[in-house]
């Protein structure tokens, strides 16, 4: 709840219309925080949905990143935090591909992505596009969602209540720096409905959810991915991501942590990796080994 405070500094771009997005709109500022060396390894954090760079598990892996001597960069999404009033969606990894674009980021040499929850899902999007920056050396998803139909369906139950309503608490700030007023929304399904499929053009949310989810592509990945879960996710639950982790080759490296929530594990975690224990340690591991 109280993450160290990682040493960094404001950074920001301005990124182009989405693909798939209606405009006019036109172009939107791109905020975050950029600490660590200027050469290297660049991580690239991406927050979930109703979230921003500010987050708690944002700073914590940020402090761990800059700790093991790589360069880190925690964005704020479109219409998140202090990133420009937008809307932004479950596949637009195009505006990752723009921030990683900008020229200063340019003396990297190579970039890793960790994305958490629904920032993981736009993450993994990133390793399926056609086009995507040639020093992209691996991406990371923190307890992300797979098939976002049923995950929508299950979150939007009367059993998630707690975690809906933390989520659409965030959602309804974006809607309100957007249009004015934050309408009460009920369920996710609600929000994608009024935002989502108007702002980029969907024929419906069920279009949405099934053109934008990741599960069914994860074999076309061009890039390592190291997908972390646990069984005890009350918001991506096991059930939604064990069909598709089965097909997903060999290219996606699933790890199953016994003991965890959503995007919280305890300081010991062991994804069965060398070296240190602890979810941020291990995952870097995993990078730096690639």
């Amino acid at each position: 709840m109280r993450a160290p405070k990682p040493i960094d500094k404001p950074w920001s771009t301005v990124i182009s219309e989405p693909e798939g997005g209606l405009g006019p709109r036109g172009a939107v500022r791109i905020a975050g925080q950029l600490g660590g060396p200027s050469r290297g390894n660049l991580f690239l954090l991406v927050h979930g949905l109703g979230g921003d760079a500010q987050r708690p598990y944002m700073s914590a892996a940020a402090v761990a990143i800059l700790d093991h001597g790589h360069a880190c960069l925690r964005m704020s999404m479109r219409g998140a935090g202090r990133s420009g009033p937008d809307f932004y969606h479950a596949g637009l990894a195009s505006d990752l591909h723009q921030v990683l674009a900008d020229p200063s980021l340019a003396s990297y040499s190579r970039i890793f992505v960790i994305g958490f929850s629904l920032g993981g899902h736009v993450a993994i999007h990133l390793a399926l596009r056609a086009q995507r920056d040639p020093r992209l050396a691996g991406i990371v998803a923190i307890c992300s969602p797979l098939d976002l139909a049923r995950n929508v369906e299950l979150l939007d139950a009367p059993a998630g209540w707690i975690y809906r309503r933390h989520v659409l608490a965030g959602l309804s700030k974006i809607h309100e720096d957007v249009h004015g007023h934050a309408p009460r929304f009920g369920t996710i399904r609600e929000w994608d409905a009024a935002t989502i499929v108007p702002r980029f053009g969907f024929e419906s949310v069920e279009h949405y959810w099934a053109s934008q989810a990741a599960g069914p592509r994860l074999r076309e990945a061009a890039v390592p991915i190291l997908f972390v879960a646990t069984p005890a996710d009350p918001m991506v639950p096991a059930e939604t991501l064990r069909p598709h982790l089965r097909r997903a080759g060999a290219g996606v490296d699933v790890r199953w942590v016994r003991r965890g929530g959503h995007v919280g594990f305890p300081a010991n975690t062991d994804l069965g990796l060398p070296g240190e224990l602890g979810l941020l340690a291990q995952v870097l591991t995993w990078c730096e080994a690639l």
